[in-house]
């Protein structure tokens, strides 16, 4: 039996002015999420209906067949399924800036691993929204039409809709003078956030020209026949929250936690001034910081600076390239060395450990003066591909999904990401041990993240709206015997410094410092080996690239409650 005939012809003499409603409130359906889940002021949710309901309506009655219309706006339809997908990840945030350059600086096997765990969040909304394009179709065959009658009077509801927002957005600015539409109410954010990726993506693709002329004119303050190496280690998606060395209730860091404390400085609060890679480890390689963010485009990255100050250079990295800053920032150095495309061959999983070969190499060169970048992998999500699984310490299921149903194996596989970066940095510590050199090591990861931590459910980083997780990271130095011996006041003041309030964009200024190099972009009120070091207004680049005090970030509850159990200073009254 063809049951499929009569329900074609039925669909084919629908109303118009049924199919009119399903489009209507189908395209409103992310405000209405929105204006629940979203962290903003209350008539931010009241305009994310109040304006777009009148706005979807005088659209939808452009053409006398809806289904037409809403074929047209295709495209906003797929953006509509984007942003329901994006709610189950990052609740409450809307398609933001970071989001939109992510699309264009992931690594195919980097987005692999996030889409493998929202298939049910893509499944869920093209079941939403199929149906509807489907009825969309009918609608444009059907031989009814819009009366002019509905038509009339429906726009006429809608302009009073509107005559009613105007006042209230009036109102709402005066008391409010930060509230812009172009902020508060979706769609109009993402295209304004689709520009301002625009105009970054503009600026990368132009720095080779914009930063051609850059020099730090550095040089050493050490006697040139010094044998020395630094080894900066940047992290990735490593709060501090999750390590053992800074309190935490699982052992994810052994060794460190058992290293003489005479080598081993740990900074117990030091905040990132990015939730994202993009921005993240560009500020810590360069002089730009939040507060000075536009100058990106025109300096050169840290590895020149050691350049200049004759340093051999290099930068190894076990990240996939992401087509930013960071790329031209590690290729500024004598030797540039990708893993995952230099020794990626058969099935076997590269590790952080993989870059430990490079190191010992270039320990072993001729060279005096060593300055060396390893770019890790950490505990960046999937957290288990990150760690051998015959090794980790804590189980983990052969199967789970990254819902919140699963939260506690997720974490489980994040604490062992953890204790993965544990034994690495401890290897690079005992290889660097072992030189007849002056060594130093530093690291620092690039934020934090979420894995379920609390009744909010929030997951992953570069969420638009920031948690106490996100910010919080590691920060430690080693220092070798001879570099302690030889640099007494460093060594005190780093552990004068130890528990003062610092950001990530005091790692350029201590490595200069750290490594006696001279320029005038070092300040060593910033350094955290500096006897000078003074403690600031803390900063946070933020998802268009504002700069705000780390007070006016409208934290949680939740959030500013662990800034005080960890010790950490926040003071609102700083960000005023």
């Amino acid at each position: 039996m063809n049951y499929w005939r009569p329900i074609k012809e039925f669909l084919l003499r629908g109303e118009q002015r049924t199919y009119y409603w399903i489009f209507t409130l189908s395209l409103l359906l992310p405000n209405a999420i929105l204006s629940v889940v979203m962290q903003q002021p209350m008539i931010g949710r009241v305009l994310n209906i109040l304006l777009m309901l009148p706005l979807y309506m005088l659209v939808m009655l452009v053409a006398k067949r809806p289904g037409r219309v809403y074929w047209s706006l295709l495209v906003l339809v797929l953006l509509h399924m984007f942003q329901l997908v994006l709610l189950t990840i990052f609740s409450g945030s809307v398609v933001a800036v970071d989001m939109i350059l992510n699309l264009f600086t992931s690594e195919p096997d980097e987005a692999t691993e996030l889409l493998s765990n929202i298939l049910w969040p893509i499944l869920g909304s093209l079941a939403l929204y199929v149906p509807v394009l489907i009825l969309a179709t009918f609608s444009a065959r059907n031989r009814k039409v819009l009366s002019a009658p509905f038509r009339r009077r429906t726009a006429l509801s809608a302009l009073g809709l509107l005559i009613v927002a105007l006042p209230v957005y009036i109102g709402a600015k005066q008391r409010f003078p930060y509230l812009h539409l172009r902020a508060e109410v979706y769609p109009m954010s993402v295209f304004y956030n689709m520009y301002l990726a625009t105009k970054k993506l503009r600026q990368v693709y132009r720095y080779t020209y914009t930063s051609e002329t850059f020099s730090y004119g550095a040089t050493s303050e050490r006697p040139s026949g010094e044998r020395e190496v630094y080894v900066l280690v940047l992290g990735e998606t490593s709060r501090a929250h999750s390590w053992s060395l800074y309190g935490y209730t699982r052992p994810t860091t052994p060794r460190l936690d058992t290293m003489s404390r005479e080598g081993l400085i740990p900074f117990a609060d030091v905040l990132t001034q990015s939730n994202t890679t993009y921005k993240s480890i560009p500020i810590i390689l360069s002089p730009a910081d939040a507060a000075s963010a536009e100058e990106l485009p025109r300096v050169r990255g840290i590895l020149e600076a050691y350049r200049e100050a004759g340093f051999y250079t290099a930068f190894v990295s076990n990240q996939p390239g992401n087509h930013s800053y960071v790329d031209f920032f590690a290729m500024q150095g004598d030797e540039y060395h990708a893993i995952r495309k230099e020794l990626r061959h058969g099935k076997r999983r590269l590790y952080d450990s993989d870059m430990l070969p490079y190191l010992k190499r270039l320990l072993a060169s001729d060279h005096p003066r060593l300055f060396i970048v390893l770019h890790t992998y950490g505990a960046h999500f999937s957290y288990r591909d990150r760690y051998p699984r015959d090794v980790a310490p804590f189980p983990v299921p052969r199967r789970y999904s990254g819902a919140a149903k699963d939260s506690l194996a997720l974490r489980s596989a994040y604490d062992n990401a953890i204790w993965q970066t544990d034994r690495f940095v401890d290897e690079v510590i005992r290889l660097l041990g072992a030189q007849d050199r002056r060594a130093a090591l530093l690291y620092v990861s690039d934020h934090g993240e979420d894995v379920y931590d609390d009744s909010r459910e929030r997951f992953l980083h570069s969420s638009p709206d920031v948690s106490y997780y996100q910010l919080h990271v590691p920060l430690l130095l080693w220092l070798s015997p001879s570099y302690r011996q030889a640099h007494p006041e460093l060594t005190e003041a780093a552990r004068a410094n130890q528990r003062r309030a610092a950001s990530t964009n005091a790692v350029f200024h201590t490595l200069l410092q750290l490594s006696g190099i001279r320029t005038r972009y070092r300040k060593d009120s910033l350094s955290l080996v500096s006897p000078t070091f003074l403690e600031q207004q803390r900063y946070y680049l933020n998802d268009r690239y504002e700069c705000l005090p780390i007070e006016q970030l409208d934290l949680s509850q939740i959030d500013v409650e662990l800034f005080h159990q960890k010790g950490l200073r926040y003071d609102p009254k700083e960000g005023n």
